[in-house]
């Protein structure tokens, strides 16, 4: 488990306690705007490609990742918030709660359909290389 991984996962439990400061704070509310505009979508997209950009894949990649977690967050965020009108539970924090706990359960809980080599060359970085030239047949 990358240290990523940790801190989106704890991010909206932070935004969540956040809402116990005062109203118009700035600390609520770039907590909670931070929150709602990237971790719900970084959780959904390192769940679907199993690790983040890295340093190799460069600024283009890091980009990318950062628009289109933008992007899902939001869609996250309303998908959330009409749920919770169409059942008439409404509230910003019971949004933040679910967003939390649905951003929580996205980056802890290992996903079933990645193959086992993303999951075992985290932990063994020289169990997948390949063999050198004239020694793979």
């Amino acid at each position: 488990m990358t240290r990523l991984r940790w801190c989106v996962a704890l991010s909206g439990w932070v935004a969540l306690v956040a809402t116990a400061l005062p109203e118009a704070s700035p600390l609520r509310v770039g907590t909670t705007v931070a929150f709602l505009l990237v971790c719900p979508g970084l959780a959904a997209t390192l769940r679907g490609t199993g690790h983040g950009p890295r340093r190799e894949d460069g600024r283009t990649a890091v980009l990318a990742q950062v628009v289109l977690a933008g992007a899902v967050s939001v869609s996250l965020s309303a998908l959330v918030a009409e749920a919770l009108f169409l059942v008439g539970l409404f509230s910003p924090v019971r949004a933040l709660l679910v967003l939390a706990a649905l951003t929580s359960a996205m980056v802890l809980v290992p996903d079933p359909r990645l193959p086992e080599r993303w999951t075992s060359a985290a932990r063994h970085p020289s169990a997948h290389r390949r063999p050198p030239a004239g020694l793979d047949r």
